[in-house]
């Protein structure tokens, strides 16, 4: 299927569980679900810096989302003991089963919607990176806002959640206070020199603005704090 008709023929799911359904095509470059691209391979530094802040302690990291895997080897090989992933699609999750026998610590894939997986999860998580494919117009640019709440309770002391953002430095400030109302520190990392290629729907410019919460050293999974602010570059 060319690339024009891929795009005249997508249209977001009725229903989250239709996503389940869309079909997909990989390359090296990028990965396509029902003809929305999803991810490209220019993310890859951006992956390696989220990676980062999420294993700044190793311990065990929860990602939602596995795209093409950047950021799962990113994770590995930043240091973890180890690695959990929540994909909602059935024919990225059959891959993330098989790049999760490669790596030498423990890799868990569940098959499933965050907002279905995240309730019965009994783990805690030392780091978190989220980064899934908005299923409507209306989440666009959104689509993280609503797990922002649900990731404190899934973090340990001291554990950290980044999140793909769609932020350059205008900064929305009802973002930010949405991440100062659920975590004890919030940074913003600005990552330089990103090359979309001209092709990209969903970004077209060399810098994004990634927002890392923490959850303080001696804080509990009950209700969020306010926290302090921290722009770190």
């Amino acid at each position: 299927m060319g690339e024009e008709e891929s795009q005249n023929m997508r249209h977001y799911p009725s229903k989250s569980s239709e996503w389940a359904s869309f079909g997909i095509e990989l390359t090296d470059d990028e990965l396509l679900i029902g003809g929305w691209q999803v991810m490209q391979r220019w993310e890859e530094p951006l992956m390696r810096v989220l990676a980062a802040e999420v294993t700044k302690h190793r311990g065990d990291i929860l990602e939602v989302g596995f795209g093409m895997g950047i950021s799962a080897r990113a994770i590995v090989d930043c240091g973890c003991d180890s690695y959990t992933v929540i994909e909602a699609h059935p024919v990225v999750a059959d891959a993330a089963r098989a790049w999760g026998e490669q790596p030498a610590v423990p890799v868990t894939v569940i098959e499933g919607f965050w907002e279905d997986v995240v309730p019965d999860l009994q783990k805690r998580f030392d780091g978190i990176l989220f980064d899934t494919y908005p299923l409507s117009e209306q989440e666009r640019s959104r689509n993280h806002y609503p797990f922002i709440g649900k990731a404190r309770p899934l973090l340990n002391a001291g554990g950290r959640l980044a999140v793909y953002s769609d932020e350059t430095t205008d900064f929305r400030p009802e973002h930010l206070k949405l991440w100062l109302e659920n975590f004890d520190e919030v940074r913003l990392v600005k990552v330089e020199g990103l090359e979309p290629p001209a092709d990209c729907e969903y970004w077209s410019t060399s810098t994004m603005v990634i927002p890392v919460g923490v959850v303080g050293p001696n804080s509990t999974n009950g209700s969020a704090l306010p926290g302090g602010l921290r722009r770190a570059h």
